[in-house]
C-alpha cells in the first residue's frame, strides 16, 4: 500500500499523459523516467528558475 504521508496523487488528461511520455525521453535520452518521475524533475526545474519566489507566494 502507499504511503499516504510520502506521496499523493494526479489525474491528467490523455493529451498530457502523451505529453509527459514525450518530455520524458527528451529529460533523459539513455534512461526511462516514470510519469511522476518526470513531472518531479519538471516541477523542480521551475522552482529552481523562480528563484525562491515561490515561498514568498505560499506564505501570503
Amino acid at each position: 500500500m502507499t504511503d499516504i504521508t510520502k506521496y499523493r496523487n494526479v489525474s491528467l488528461t490523455h493529451q498530457t499523459y502523451k505529453t509527459l511520455i514525450n518530455l520524458s525521453k527528451v529529460l533523459l535520452p539513455d534512461a526511462k523516467l516514470s510519469i511522476s518521475k518526470t513531472i518531479e524533475q519538471i516541477a523542480n526545474e521551475k522552482a529552481k528558475k523562480l528563484n525562491g519566489k515561490i515561498k514568498k507566494i505560499q506564505s501570503s
